[in-house]
């Protein structure tokens, strides 16, 4: 018996069932794989990366390459299996052969799909960028069987119904809530990180009236109010930012005092007073924020048809995004 034809058979069946593994395996990682870590991993440089990215903007060509891989791998496994048994049992007629692929099926399977598939699904971002480089050989050898494949592929997509959707270029609420979620269990996001996108899904777009105080909850003092009262109003009410009624309305609050100047001023010099911006009473609690911050004030004055109905703090607009336990995903879109 000559063994070399044997070795051959062997070697090229393990070849096969190598890049049977390799081929279903990066399909499944690819569809499990999250794509908000590689778009991160790419920006940040990274080649592999950057080059997963184009293969999920261009899936017909990863998905024609799996294919085409799969079945050459099969092919090779096949051709393995007649060389070794036309070698081993060159009068058996075909029984031989028929009998051995039956009993290597099951090995097959298991090295050459069920466990790869499995591996890829549960670290679908390792092992693709281990073997992105074996996966880009491929992808250029098959180039020129892959193209007429994808080319069919996008013509038939002319017909699909959904090609005249517009491209979904912001993400809506629903969608954004689960790439938040899936870059807080790929830990991108810290657990207060998580808590704050939770409050700004659930809070934001409430009316900035849910967190104001109303005018009679006011504790505040006027223009003419000596130091040591103002003070002395603080310090009971355990205020930083001393609201201040109006010049020339006293129904109203538009300004306010630091308690920090206010200490450290000499006594002769009266502390700055600091206007506060006008909100509406329909402004969301992120709008409200967003122009308290833009401003540097720590109050807001709020109106409602001209009337003011109370001020809002920015500690407390703060306070409500952290507030807020209820779940990421369980939102309209």
């Amino acid at each position: 018996m000559n063994w070399l034809p044997l070795f051959g058979a062997v070697a090229l069946f393990l070849i096969g069932l190598r890049l049977s593994a390799l081929f279903s395996g990066s399909e499944t990682g690819f569809y499990r794989v999250s794509f908000l870590r590689l778009n991160i991993d790419a920006n940040h440089g990274d080649p592999i990366a950057k080059r997963l990215c184009w293969f999920a903007q261009n899936p017909s060509y990863f998905v024609a390459t799996t294919l085409i891989g799969n079945n050459l791998a099969n092919d090779l496994t096949t051709i393995a299996i007649s060389l070794g048994i036309a070698e081993l049992y060159q009068q058996s007629g075909g029984a031989a052969e028929i009998i051995t692929t039956i009993l290597l099926t099951p090995v097959i399977f298991i090295f050459g799909e069920l466990v790869p598939k499995n591996l890829y699904f549960r670290a679908p971002s390792m092992l693709l960028k281990r073997y992105s480089r074996w996966f880009d050989f491929f992808y250029r050898a098959f180039w020129m069987i892959s193209y007429p494949l994808v080319a069919i592929s996008q013509f038939l997509e002319r017909f699909s119904p959904d090609r005249n959707k517009p491209a979904q270029l912001v993400l809506g609420r629903k969608r954004l809530a689960k790439v938040l979620e899936e870059g807080h269990l790929e830990g991108l996001l810290s657990n207060s990180q998580k808590e704050l996108t939770r409050g700004m899904f659930y809070t934001a777009a409430q009316s900035v009236r849910k967190v104001m105080i109303p005018q009679s909850r006011i504790k505040g003092v006027t223009r003419t109010t000596d130091a040591d009262q103002v003070i002395q109003v603080a310090r009971m009410n355990q205020l930083a930012f001393i609201p201040v009624r109006a010049r020339d309305n006293q129904s109203e609050w538009t300004a306010y005092i630091k308690l920090l100047d206010l200490i450290t001023s000499p006594a002769p010099i009266v502390p700055a007073v600091y206007n506060m911006p006008r909100l509406q009473a329909e402004f969301s609690m992120l709008e409200s924020l967003y122009l308290l911050r833009n401003s540097s004030s720590a109050y807001g004055a709020v109106y409602q048809n001209g009337v003011q109905v109370g001020i809002v703090s920015q500690q407390d607009l703060v306070r409500s995004l952290y507030l807020s336990k209820g779940p990421l995903m369980a939102m309209s879109p």
